[in-house]
């Protein structure tokens, strides 16, 4: 090999080398659930976890869920191959269920935060966030938070822009 060559080979296994010693992003970047749920911890605000791998089982359901017999009335499991429901303690825990009317349109929720705004009452923000129309095909769109029964209370749930 002559001078260039080596010149070139060294110059590239350094730049190889410094790209993957970069900074490297996290899942959290990301993740936008993550990131919603990660900025629930201040003052007034209530530590959540996201409910996934359920599904609404009706069109309408109560303000809480407290026991696996309501759980099994009002939602389903979703379980696939490779994911399971996310566990729920109901001895600890409660589950605050959000469900839209069905649609053709693909459509996610996203809570967003969870706040204790006086005492005993809870107020649930979330986004819609709206995609692709579904071909003729109909989605009850559906998402669920897990909270600790120590600020079990009335809730009220706010859709934000």
């Amino acid at each position: 090999m002559n001078k260039i060559q080596h010149l070139a080979l060294g110059l590239l296994s350094l730049g190889l080398l410094s790209a993957c010693t970069g900074e490297q992003s996290s899942t959290n970047d990301r993740d936008s659930v993550a990131l919603l749920s990660d900025t629930t911890l201040m003052e007034d605000r209530v530590p959540f976890r996201i409910a996934e791998h359920y599904f609404a089982a009706a069109d309408s359901l109560p303000e809480t869920i407290l026991s696996a017999e309501e759980q099994e009335q009002y939602m389903g499991m979703a379980t696939t191959m490779s994911a399971r429901p996310t566990a729920i303690d109901w001895s600890r825990e409660f589950v605050i269920p959000i469900v839209l009317p069905a649609t053709g349109v693909s459509t996610e929720i996203l809570p967003l935060s969870l706040q204790q705004r006086t005492p005993g009452e809870l107020v649930l923000s979330y986004r819609v966030l709206r995609g692709a129309d579904l071909k003729g095909a109909q989605m009850r769109p559906f998402a669920a938070v897990i909270v600790s029964r120590d600020y079990l209370g009335p809730v009220r749930l706010v859709e934000r822009p």
